[in-house]
């Protein structure tokens, strides 16, 4: 069996599944994963971690005390941005694995640069192929969602920040796509975008593991509408339209406070978020907060849902948010219900939701009421509500297809001389 050395910003436990559901699957294709990640204090994808025996955790902020925690990210922080601190202590790890296994393939997956810069001096250095995966990109993102925390109090240096950070970031990035041999993304948008870049650029979708996301039928008392997910910005995902057509249709007369219910599973700044926009529309009486759940509960909240929300924007102009395609929107295929997306992002997102038949991407507050109306007398007369999607296109984006589009590259080039 054949070797592939994964290195990755985040990997089970931690949140952002997609090595963690390849590494599940890779085995049954021939090839064996070492994965080197960083360690993130988290338990959201505690099972699948246990797929994959072969992990080495990095942990940059290992402390039991929070000011001391605190201090040492900052520390991380600057000596990182100014001499490559977590690459050199990762680069160090990993060539420990290079050294003691027969490592055919380098593969790093990164939601923004980090860790490419280990991945391509380990290639350079150990004549090693390597290939690259982009979950997302800094282009994507309407404004700095891409940088996940906040420097200063001051606003205008927190922009200034972020956009020295941000150039040295595309530099970094498009230095190492120049030598891969392959690069993977996750939207057609996305490949277009990385071909001014790279060379070979393919196309892997996010998705769900057929093993957990299944169809269920659960007669419930309650309509409900449900979000999994962060919000991370109104300009990036806009609750807007829901909460508008729900105002109407209470005003009218249309549901009510009892059986019908908006529930978001959600961090605290979102909740926050999302409050705010709620009491906006005089709507925060229908709606409910719970906080993130184990990746295993998630089926069944969903299979208990009557509409399953999607929260995006329009694809359009500099400062909108551009080729999203969420894991969730597979994980909501999988368990056939029906899709609420607002707004429409007119773009692939929308084209997906169109083609599988999985539900609505929506413009307008009509379109929006019409849905839900629609569902809601569905539920009234069955006790659930069921989404006849196509499930052979459904199929294309199970975790276990992406796997073998995975392995088929690798294999391609096995048969091109790329590796031996």
């Amino acid at each position: 069996m054949k070797k592939v050395l994964v290195i990755c910003d985040l990997f089970p436990p931690a949140f952002a599944p997609r090595m963690g559901y390849l590494c599940k699957y890779l085995p049954a294709h021939g090839w064996e994963p070492v994965v080197i990640t960083e360690y993130i204090p988290q338990t959201i994808y505690k099972e699948l971690s246990e797929n994959c025996q072969n992990v080495t955790y990095v942990n940059y902020y290992q402390s039991n005390n929070a000011r001391l925690k605190k201090i040492k990210y900052t520390f991380v922080f600057l000596a990182d941005f100014f001499l490559g601190y977590k690459d050199r202590i990762m680069t160090k790890i990993a060539q420990r694995q290079i050294d003691c296994q027969n490592i055919a393939l380098i593969l790093t997956s990164s939601y923004r640069t980090f860790p490419l810069r280990t991945a391509h001096k380990l290639s350079k250095k150990n004549n090693i192929p390597l290939m690259v995966d982009l979950r997302d990109m800094i282009e994507q993102f309407p404004g700095n969602e891409h940088i996940s925390k906040k420097f200063t109090r001051s606003e205008t240096m927190n922009r200034i920040i972020a956009a020295v950070l941000t150039k040295k970031l595309f530099r970094q990035r498009n230095k190492v796509l120049k030598d891969a041999v392959a690069v993977t993304t996750v939207s057609p948008w996305h490949v277009n975008v990385l071909k001014q870049y790279a060379q070979n650029v393919q196309l892997i979708y996010n998705g769900f593991d057929p093993a957990l996301f299944v169809h269920k039928v659960i007669p419930v008392e309650t309509f409900k509408i449900t979000y999994t997910g962060r919000l991370m910005s109104a300009e990036l995902r806009d609750p807007s339209l829901l909460f508008e057509a729900v105002a109407n249709l209470h005003k009218n007369k249309r549901i009510d406070f009892e059986t019908f219910r908006i529930q978001f599973y959600t961090d605290d700044e979102s909740k926050n978020t999302l409050s705010a926009i709620a009491a906006t529309y005089r709507v925060a009486d229908f709606v409910d907060y719970f906080g993130y759940v184990s990746n295993h509960m998630i089926p069944d909240i969903l299979n208990e849902s009557s509409v399953l929300l999607l929260l995006t924007n329009k694809s359009a102009g500099a400062h909108s948010p551009k080729g999203i395609m969420t894991t969730k929107v597979f994980e909501y295929m999988a368990v056939e219900k029906p899709i609420l997306c607002i707004r429409s992002d007119e773009g692939c997102l929308a084209e997906t939701i169109r083609e599988s038949q999985s539900g609505i991407a929506a413009n307008t507050v009509k379109q929006v009421e019409h849905f839900i109306l629609e569902k809601y007398a569905e539920w009234q007369q069955n006790g659930y509500t069921h989404q006849k999607t196509d499930r052979q296109k459904v199929w294309r984006f199970s975790r276990a297809a992406q796997a073998e589009q995975f392995t088929r590259i690798f294999d391609e080039l096995i048969v091109n001389g790329v590796l031996t």
